[in-house]
């Protein structure tokens, strides 16, 4: 794997990243607030860690996929998401970032 194995420790044994990033907010917003079916918006993150910007995609109704090398990191987002998120469209995937498991032009971003 491509990633520094220390961030397992990281996501392992502390609380990390709970709320959004404002560039991402303004990013989607600027791109996206006026599709008028936001599921079929499909927005990758990579390197997701806890999932604190896939929460606030999934929440504005998107769907949202993250890929992250640590385990700990994916189980905490999918346990977020799955908890506070009703019905969230979208996938968690434990890997490598620089080997996707997805086919070209799926994301819009």
């Amino acid at each position: 794997m491509s990633w520094d194995s220390i961030w397992e420790e990281v996501f392992r044994s502390q609380p990390w990243g709970k709320y959004p990033s404002e560039d991402v907010i303004r990013f989607v917003a600027r791109h996206f607030y006026k599709v008028p079916d936001r599921g079929s918006v499909n927005i990758l993150e990579v390197g997701c860690g806890t999932g604190a910007n896939l929460w606030y995609i999934a929440k504005e109704g998107f769907s949202a996929y993250g890929i992250d090398g640590s385990a700990s990191a994916i189980a905490t987002c999918r346990q977020r998401m799955d908890a506070e998120v009703l019905g969230w469209k979208g996938e968690l995937t434990e890997g490598d970032v620089c080997s996707l498991p997805y086919g070209n032009d799926f994301f819009d971003a």
